[in-house]
């Protein structure tokens, strides 16, 4: 009896220990997790293993993020600890995860993240989720960076402007620097610059001189063309002047001889003309003096 008893008792604690795990599963397989950032926090309701309706467990982190923060953040690094049972063995997963997270002025932003694990792909059947933590390694935006697992905080905005005023401070020294290299440079160079400048200025000086010369020398040669010229176009009108005297005279001689022609034929009759006078006339016709013009 007494036996019965407490065989009795060993199976209500087993019971009671297995309805404890069962119920301690019901209550942190989805956690609530409130992320302090900056001024604020980033609310992460988050769930690992997910069962596919066909008695398989699929490692599936699913999270919830909203936005407490009055930031919206380019990056955000976080680190989930998981723990759970797999067929009644602790296990324990880490798993990092990177996204993004907007803000709004007028209501707060939630974004939904979901990361197959494909490491963890069929080794997770028989797993439950038991507890999920989070922590911040690196919250960024444009204007801030958080180190998460320091907790140190960088303005960006002040950094980028110190960094400015550093490169803008080191390329001012440096145009310093350079100045007066090249003024030592230009001290330096000075005297052979001077004899350069002298002997550049002495052949300058004497390809002038050549080139007056040359230019003297065109000028005499136009001059003695011109006077050629003038002296030839000279010849050529006294030449055209006396052909043209001759012509006219010429001329002359041949009209008063057609003219006598003309005088001593007029009045016969072509066939009482003697061969010498009709030849006479045929030529003072060719050039149209019969009658004489």
């Amino acid at each position: 009896m007494n036996t019965f008893k407490n065989s009795s008792n060993a199976v209500a604690a087993v019971l009671i220990g297995l309805l404890s795990v069962v119920g301690l599963f019901a209550q942190t397989q989805t956690e609530d997790i409130a992320l302090p950032v900056d001024d604020g926090s980033i609310l992460i309701r988050a769930h690992f293993i997910r069962d596919n309706g066909f008695g398989s467990n699929v490692p599936e982190l699913a999270l919830k993020l909203k936005n407490q923060t009055s930031s919206s953040w380019k990056t955000l690094k976080l680190k989930f600890d998981i723990g759970g049972l797999c067929n009644g063995e602790p296990r324990e997963w880490t798993l990092p995860v990177v996204t993004s997270l907007g803000w709004a002025e007028d209501h707060s932003v939630v974004k939904e993240y979901t990361d197959l694990v494909i490491p963890l792909v069929g080794k997770v059947d028989g797993c439950r989720t038991e507890i999920i933590k989070a922590s911040l390694l690196l919250a960024e935006n444009s204007k801030t960076r958080i180190d998460g697992v320091t907790g140190e905080r960088i303005d960006l905005e002040k950094e980028r402007q110190e960094l400015k005023a550093k490169r803008e401070a080191e390329a001012a020294a440096q145009d310093e620097e350079n100045l007066k290299a090249f003024e030592a440079q230009a001290r330096k160079d000075a005297p052979e610059a001077a004899a350069q400048a002298k002997k550049d200025a002495a052949e300058a000086a004497a390809q002038a001189k050549k080139d007056a010369a040359e230019a003297a020398r065109r000028k005499r040669l136009a001059a003695q063309r011109k006077q050629k010229q003038a002296e030839a176009d000279a010849q050529y009108t006294k030449m055209k002047a006396e052909e043209d005297t001759k012509a006219a005279e010429d001329r002359r001689k041949i009209r008063a001889a057609c003219s006598n022609i003309y005088q001593s034929t007029i009045d016969k009759k072509v066939k009482d003309l003697s061969v010498r006078e009709e030849q006479q006339v045929r030529a003072c016709q060719a050039l149209d003096m019969y009658p004489p013009q």
